[in-house]
């Protein structure tokens, strides 16, 4: 008897230590409801019946957002712009091709309501774990033609439903579309891109620089809101990269770093172009190999505001986005990759 209870205690001590995931937190308490406002449904009704009355309705509830939308909308699938909008929605709403794209998403969203609600629900509980002050936003669903992925609007933050079928969906592979951009467009990716515009748009100020320094860390800052938020989710996904491509940037990452500070003022370079090369999305980081993903910049930023918060156990989620000098947190981080 006595070493069948030392065998269970030892079982239960395991179970508590095997969870090392830092990221962890305790929100079984917390209550909060997600849940999706059916815009695209809504102005497809009144667009398709090209409904006047309906349209003032919509222009009540959602207005400047519907506004915005159409003229979005109009500008991107060449509507004239000397329509009204609601001639401009429309033309937009019956137009073969995306009267098919609702039909994709919708069949889609179907499938994957469940599981989207469940994580988004999750990772709103740690929103409201780090930032029980703040409301949590409205999120609508639309579509745009493929042409967003997210929209952010005041406290509202919109799903663009449409850009995530599925990289193999037929539909995609009609269009001309770069496989890296495909491989992201899944309906498994949809909580890390919403919780990655939810930090956008709490967050939108940066830093006084104005260098490539400054925007990785700025990078890195939201990158390391969307992993607070969703401590579960494979990095692979919350990147956006292949296993392939993560396990080049965890071996490489001595190698970024040094390739970054040996070239005079590359860090603190202001220049455009030296921004996007490595901030912006693409097959892969220019100055590196074709192993290596696109965004190394935003990866090592990430890579220098873990390092800050795990020596600065006291700054919260909250302190860390009221810092407005990257010089600050780049000095904190003793960050010094091999």
């Amino acid at each position: 008897m006595k070493n069948n209870l030392f065998i269970l205690l030892a079982i239960l001590i395991g179970c508590v230590s095997c969870d090392k995931n830092p990221y962890h937190r305790d929100v079984s308490d917390i209550q909060v409801e997600f849940k999706t406002v059916p815009f695209h449904t809504e102005v497809q009704k009144v667009g398709m019946d090209n409904d006047e009355e309906g349209f003032r309705v919509l222009q009540e509830k959602y207005g400047d957002f519907l506004k915005t939308y159409i003229v979005d909308v109009g500008r991107m699938t060449g509507v004239p712009e000397n329509r009204t909008e609601l001639n401009t929605l429309h033309t937009f709403i019956i137009n073969k091709w995306i009267q098919e794209l609702y039909q994709l998403s919708d069949s889609a969203l179907q499938v994957n309501q469940k599981s989207m609600d469940k994580e988004m629900t999750n990772a709103l509980k740690y929103f409201k774990y780090y930032f029980p002050e703040k409301e949590i936003p409205e999120f609508y669903t639309f579509i745009t033609g493929v042409n967003y992925s997210m929209a952010i609007d005041s406290n509202i933050i919109a799903i663009g439903i449409d850009k995530y079928l599925g990289k193999d969906n037929d539909f995609y592979n009609s269009m001309t579309i770069e496989s890296y951009i495909k491989r992201n467009m899944v309906p498994e990716k949809i909580p890390a891109d919403a919780m990655r515009a939810l930090a956008e748009s709490e967050f939108p100020d940066g830093f006084e620089e104005d260098y490539l320094l400054a925007t990785m860390i700025q990078c890195g800052r939201y990158q390391y809101f969307v992993k607070c938020m969703l401590p579960d989710e494979p990095d692979t996904l919350l990147w956006g990269f292949t296993q392939k491509q993560l396990e080049f940037c965890e071996k490489s990452e001595g190698e970024f770093w040094k390739y970054l500070i040996s070239t005079e003022n590359m860090l603190f370079s202001s220049d455009y172009m030296m921004q996007k090369r490595f901030i912006d999305d693409g097959p892969f980081t220019i100055v590196f190999t074709k192993e290596s993903p696109a965004r190394v910049g935003q990866w090592i930023g990430f890579k220098i505001v873990e390092s800050f918060m795990k020596n600065n156990p006291d700054v919260s989620l909250s302190d860390l986005f009221a810092i407005r000098s990257s010089k600050e947190i780049m000095s904190k981080a003793k960050y010094n990759p091999k």
